[in-house]
């Protein structure tokens, strides 16, 4: 990519990290004669703008009610004539609501008609009107329109309905988003017919009038200046639409790069909440209560100042309002509580806007739990944090990729750690409202989530946590608990003049409130919060239309709790907007619902309740049709809007056009009361379906599958259907949905899938797998498909849904493509066999294709980190190669255009840093490439770390060792500010730079105990690693890398003068190893006797006397035999260097010390024979037997365990206590019993075998002896892990004796 390529897509990320909103504008036009316009534009016009917005992160959506489709459905039913004569006289009181949610878009089309209006006659008396029934149709919709919000009406009441909406959006109110287009000729589009031509001519008089007033209106807009356009036809209708409405959104959201196939979900999710504290400050009441809780949360985000309520205000009922806990320790969390419905989350909103404009610099992130689908899940919460943290800390574009490339984020345990380390780099203020509605959909238990139990107690001084709960929740009562949270209880006001406020703020009328006159309903009823009266204020609103307010307002006082008065409003939405359809009998398709609770808005309530991210006012639509609502039961766009326009307050509309609910205290009725379950329904598990009280539920949620299944929109199918398949319990489908070819062709083709996706993927194979699904079966089956050209590549084809479509030709690029995700899903899921197997496969294609593409590398290298984690070393060395070689074939030009390309390419280069030789490394000049490419990924924290290891290897090869320990300081630093210190990436550079650090140790204590320190932390990541592995082949690695890093402790350990509790904790590893040793690589491999020889050794000092401060130096000079403790530690610790992949391999032995120690007689019994050493090319070169009992074919069976399942889970294997172990040792037949041990029964057996640890490093290269083939090379086998400080470094003569793959022969 140029930098001119490279500033425009920062740019672009940079508007779609801001919330994009929709452009809708509101069509008017008279009712009767621009019917097919409307529909051109619907068909052909509207889709055209809508994708032009859709690749600038917004959408296009023409407000269209419709009125004209009420004539189609009369006559009406019976029980349908209240709610279409109320719809009816509301006509003009809707469009002017409509026309005002729209603004400032607004499209008008006007003819020779003018619409219906009243004519000149003697003004009409509407306070003497005593019922609508007495009124005409304009005269009713002016009377209602004039007493809900828009008095101004009455003024003309001579204009026609249409005038009126021009009115309300060009002359009282300015805007340059209004386009007129008036149509030529005298003659409508469409032939009217005779019918209508007989009306006309008898209404002669009427019309001249008509023609007379819509050409004044037509002069009074083009003498005010705005946009008027002239068309003749249909074509050139839409030409000028497009034209003018292209022009509007470049202006708006100017077009930059887009990048297809980005999965910009975690970008719509910030405009989510942004937009939900956007709602919440227009509605915001300042009262004094607010005044004072700002200020304590400004305090306490500020700085760790104890709180002084003498200080605080002078005012000395604060107390009483702001009930704070104060403790004199230091506060991390500020725990705002009350009761439901007492307006914290607005408070929360408010103050979050508030203090970002007084404090831009600070760094504060909201997340309001609730406000979209996924933002109650713990997970996604926590990554949510992360991603903004990051994005701030590093400046991170788009959907960023430092922690979506590593699959460890979906374990729960490692994403928290993740989280603490981004709360500990810089200052920052974090604030969750609604932590009582989190729930552990895919990491952990609901309660876990609840109660705070995965946060630590101590966070990082940089962070302040800010959040909000109910006071009787569970989170309330757990976190009240933990030292470092400080609490702040919120009252809601009683003031008077502050609820009227609120009532008056939620009313937009200025006529009188039914609080004005009477103050004393305010005094008697205590129980009105802010949500209580919000609900009051807008029910007073809307109702008014249908019945008397008053009255409805004091049935709705008499409730006291808010899920009464929700079951309240919900009946008078059935009664005032819905109707019902004759069902037939109960059956596996119908569900009666409660009575008097059901129809068509019940129904439309259920639906949004169950659904995944929410759904869209089309989508609803058409599934009430699915439900039998159509002919006369059709509910048309204008009924949903007269319903839509009641509720907007309670159900709103996301930036991107779903639908969900505001609050959820009407969630929670609606869950309750319609649908009738018990569990809510985010936190039902997926075999609630079973239950026959959620009968209902499972019902609505079969509905979504069959309507999901006839969709096109991909993401919209993936929100939704697999989610419903769970939750029905249709297991078959689901299997077949998330390994069907489609699915994975459009997953296959994101760039980079967000956390999102890929959880969700995880998810779905989770529980398939329990429900008895074979994933690997599946997706072989799939590739089978593939192969054989059965598979449907999607295109564009409306009338085809994702699941059906279909294929022009299916190229082996793309068969790879597909073959090459799902083997990467495999071996993310632990099926390393079968990935290993596609991986190949999809190599071959690729070669026998002879096309050089970006994926042949990228397969190459995948297949090489395959190996590499399992042992392979020397068949993923070669594999590295293959990648590097392809890579060389593209130009630098081409690189530095394709920031993939480079960052593939710093993989490959440290991959074959830990696998290559020192000879390949220096003659291949990897070091000059290294050096060069780091300055391309600069941008990236992740490519950053693996670039300065990489650098670190390849100086140290030089001798340049101070410069290699600071390369790899500062990778480890960078790691840990980015994973944590859990992290196996964390592990792999500590253990580096402890290996490198004592090597270049001279005695000194405080380097020694640093050393110790990051053996301990390497190994705790390494049993937490262990514990989460899910293939056998890794754990497998893990735990004998495990065993080899334990050795290192206890080597270091023993040779440190300490005391006695050292030599005990020292021998408890030595026995952890041995355990470890014995269960994976069998009890005749060769560095089992090493271990019981130093164990005997330990035990004899034992013996004679106690070990104690000095008593190291006493035995080290030597004992009969030639085998003293510090022999056997400087022969094991030279093994160590040898067989094991560490730092240690970039180390040469000083020539002194080397011929010291070859003068001691070190060498044990020879346990193998010469034939065990191979030739090499010009040299020897050793191939030790590493594991009898490794089979070179892997095992079959594979334990799968959940990716996003936390350390916390129990280990079927306990701890055993190895400290607490009786050092006795004894010989029976060459078997040694182990006292509290198990029995070591496993038999070795001859054969070919290959083992090497996870890590991958340098050795040290051979003895400087005359012939050391001869001495040690049985020494070497046993693969000794010791390090000793008698060994110094020597750069002059720094040389890597590259590992070989590690083989065994009959």
């Amino acid at each position: 990519m140029s930098q001119k390529e490279n500033v425009n897509a920062k740019r672009c990320a940079q508007n779609i990290l801001k919330p994009q909103k929709p452009i809708q504008p509101y069509i008017c036009s008279t009712l009767n004669d621009f019917q097919e316009e409307r529909d051109f534009l619907a068909n052909y016009i509207f889709p055209q703008l809508n994708e032009l917005c859709n690749s600038r992160g917004t959408y296009f959506k023409a407000v269209d009610l419709r009125w004209s489709a009420l004539k189609t459905q009369e006559p009406f039913p019976s029980s349908l004539l209240r709610q279409h004569s109320c719809l009816r006289s509301q006509h003009l009181k809707l469009c002017l609501d409509y026309v005002n949610s729209c603004l400032p878009f607004f499209i008008c089309m006007l003819g020779q008609t003018y619409g219906d209006f009243l004519p000149h006659c003697s003004p009409f008396m509407f306070s003497k009107a005593t019922d609508l029934s007495t009124l005409s149709k304009v005269e009713q919709n002016l009377y209602v329109a004039a007493k809900n919000g828009y008095p101004w009406v009455l003024e003309n009441p001579h204009c026609s309905l249409t005038e009126f909406e021009i009115i309300q959006a060009a002359f009282l109110n300015e805007s340059q988003f209004q386009y007129f287009y008036f149509r030529t000729g005298t003659m409508l589009l469409k032939t009217l017919d005779e019918e209508k031509e007989e009306v006309l001519s008898s209404c002669s008089l009427k019309n001249d009038e008509e023609k007379l007033r819509i050409g004044k209106l037509k002069a009074k807009i083009i003498s005010k200046g705005l946009p008027v356009r002239f068309y003749r036809d249909l074509q050139e209708l839409g030409e000028l639409v497009f034209k003018d409405w292209s022009v509007v959104i470049e202006k708006l959201y100017p077009s930059t790069i887009m990048f297809e196939n980005i999965d910009y979900k975690h970008n719509f999710e910030r405009s989510y909440h942004e937009e939900f504290a956007e709602k919440c400050e227009q509605v915001f009441v300042i009262s004094k209560e607010s005044n004072r809780t700002f200020e304590v949360l400004e305090r306490f985000a500020l700085k760790d100042v104890e709180f002084d309520p003498n200080s605080a205000a002078s005012d000395s009922s604060l107390d009483s309002v702001l009930r704070i806990n104060p403790l004199p320790t230091y506060k991390s969390v500020l725990l705002l509580s009350g009761e439901r419905g007492c307006g914290k989350s607005t408070l929360i909103a408010n103050w979050v806007n508030y203090f970002k404009k007084k404090h831009p610099d600070m760094l504060l992130i909201p997340h309001f739990v609730g406000s979209t689908c996924d933002s109650s899940d713990i997970m996604s919460v926590i990554h949510y944090f992360i991603t903004e943290l990051q994005y701030k800390n590093y400046g991170t574009q788009l959907e960023t990729d430092v922690l979506n490339e590593d699959p460890n984020i979906l374990v729960f345990s490692l994403l928290v750690e993740v989280f603490i380390a981004s709360i500990s780099s810089k200052p920052c203020i974090l604030v969750l409202d609604g932590i009582e509605e989190l729930t552990g959909i895919y990491g952990i238990s609901g309660q876990k989530a609840k109660d705070f139990s995965w946060l630590p107690r101590s966070l990082s001084p940089h962070c302040k946590f800010i959040m909000s709960t109910v006071s009787s929740s569970l989170s309330y009562k757990s976190l009240c608990t933990r030292p470092d949270v400080r609490t702040l209880e919120f009252i809601s006001t009683g003031e008077e003049e502050v609820k009227l406020n609120i009532f008056r703020q939620h009313l937009f009328i200025p006529s009188k409130d039914p609080f004005q006159q009477n103050r004393q309903a305010l005094r008697k009823k205590t129980n009105l919060n802010p949500l209580k009266l919000t609900i009051l204020a807008n029910e007073f609103k809307e109702c008014r239309i249908y019945r008397d307010e008053f009255q409805c307002m004091k049935e709705y006082l008499e409730v006291v709790s808010i899920q009464d008065l929700w079951e309240l409003i919900l009946k008078r939405w059935m009664e005032d907007y819905s109707w019902t359809i004759k069902k037939k009998k109960a059956n596996s398709d119908t569900v009666a619902s409660g009575e008097g609770l059901d129809g068509w808005v019940a129904d439309a309530l259920c639906l949004l309740s169950i659904s995944h991210c929410g759904l869209a006012e089309d989508e609803l639509l058409q599934l009430l049709d699915m439900l039998g609502y159509r002919n006369h039961y059709q509910v048309t766009p204008l009924h949903w809007a007269a319903f839509r326009n009641a509720t907007k307050e309670w159900i709103q509309e996301k930036p991107n056009g779903l639908l969900c609910f505001r609050h959820q205290s009407l969630r929670n009725a609606v869950e309750h009361k319609l649908l009738g379950v018990i569990t809510p329904v985010r936190e039902s598990s997926p075999h609630t379906f079973q239950n026959p009280t959620n009968h209902k539920k499972t019902y609505f949620h079969q509905v979504l599958v069959r309507y999901f299944q006839r969709q096109t929109a991909f993401w919209r199918v993936y929100q939704e259907l697999p989610w419903h398949m769970k939750m029905s319990g249709c297991w078959e489908g689901l299997c077949s949905f998330v390994s069907s070819p489609n699915i994975t062709d459009f997953l296959s083709k994101i760039r980079s899938p967000s956390f999102w996706t890929r959880l969700h993927l995880l998810h779905y194979w989770n529980v398939l797998e329990e429900a008895g699904y074979d994933v690997s079966g599946a997706y072989l089956l799939s590739v089978a498909k593939i192969k054989a050209d059965q598979c449907h590549k999607a295109r564009k084809r409306c009338m085809l849904s994702v699941l059906e479509s279909r294929v022009f030709e299916v190229t082996t690029v793309d068969k790879c493509r597909l073959i090459f995700f799902i083997a990467r899903f495999l071996k993310c899921i632990g099926k390393t066999k079968e990935a290993e197997e596609l991986f190949l496969s999809v190599e071959d294609m690729l070669v026998q294709s002879q096309s050089l593409t970006e994926m042949l590398f990228m397969v190459q290298n995948a297949i090489g980190e395959l190996y590499l984690e399992t042992g392979m070393t020397q068949e993923g060395f070669q594999y590295f190669q293959k990648a590097w070689s392809n890579l060389m074939y593209f130009s630098p030009s081409n690189l530095k255009k394709h920031p993939n390309l480079v960052k593939q390419q710093g993989r490959v280069l440290n991959n074959l840093t830990k696998s290559g030789s020192e000879e390949y490394l220096k003659g291949h000049h990897i070091l000059e490439y290294a050096t060069e490419l780091s300055k391309l990924l600069d941008s990236n924290p992740r490519d950053q770390a693996t670039m300065k290891y990489t650098e670190g290897v390849l100086i140290l090869n030089t001798g340049n060792i101070s410069l290699a320990k600071m390369k790899f300081q500062e990778c480890l630093d960078i790691r840990r500010n980015l994973f944590g210190e859990k992290s196996i990436l964390v592990a792999e550079i500590m253990e580096f730079l402890a290996d490198l650090q004592f090597f270049s140790l001279n005695g000194e204590r405080s380097q020694r105990k640093q050393v110790i320190e990051y053996y301990k932390q390497v190994i705790e990541i390494k049993e937490n690693a262990e514990a989460l592995a899910n293939s056998l082949i890794i754990r497998k690695q893990l735990c004998i890398s495990l065993s080899d890093t334990l050795c290192k402790l206890a080597g270091q350990l023993l040779l440190s003068d300490s005391y006695h509790h050292l030599m005990i904790e020292a021998v408890g590893y030595l026995y952890r190893s041995l355990d470890l040793r014995a269960t994976y690589l069998g009890t005749s491999h060769s560095s089992i006797r090493g271990i019981l020889n130093l164990l005997r050794e330990i035990e004899r000092i034992r013996g004679r006397r106690g070990w104690s401060q000095g008593m190291y130096q006493q035995y080290s000079e030597g004992s009969r035999n030639g085998g003293s403790l510090k022999e056997n530690l400087l022969k094991l610790t030279y093994h160590s260097a040898q067989g094991s992949h560490t730092v240690s391999s970039a180390m040469c032995l000083n020539s002194d010390k080397l011929q010291k120690t070859k003068s001691m007689n070190l060498a044990p019994h020879p346990i193998l024979d010469k034939s065990k050493c191979v030739s090499g090319k010009g040299k020897k070169i050793l191939r030790p037997i590493a594991c009898i009992s490794a089979e070179k074919t892997r095992p079959k069976t594979q334990n799968n365990v959940e990716l996003w399942n936390g350390p916390e889970k129990e280990r079927a294997k306990e701890k055993k206590d190895y400290t607490s172990k009786i050092l006795a040792l004894g010989k029976m037949d060459g078997v040694v019993k182990l006292s509290r041990q198990r029995v070591l029964s496993a038999t070795s057996e001859s054969g070919k075998g290959q083992i090497t640890t996870i890590y991958q490093y340098p050795r040290l290269g051979l003895l400087s002896t005359n012939n050391p083939l001869d001495s040690i090379s049985e020494l070497i086998s046993e693969k000794w892990l010791f390090h000793s400080p008698h060994y110094s470094l020597t750069p002059q003569r720094c040389f890597l004796q590259r590992r070989s793959q590690v083989e065994t022969k009959p």
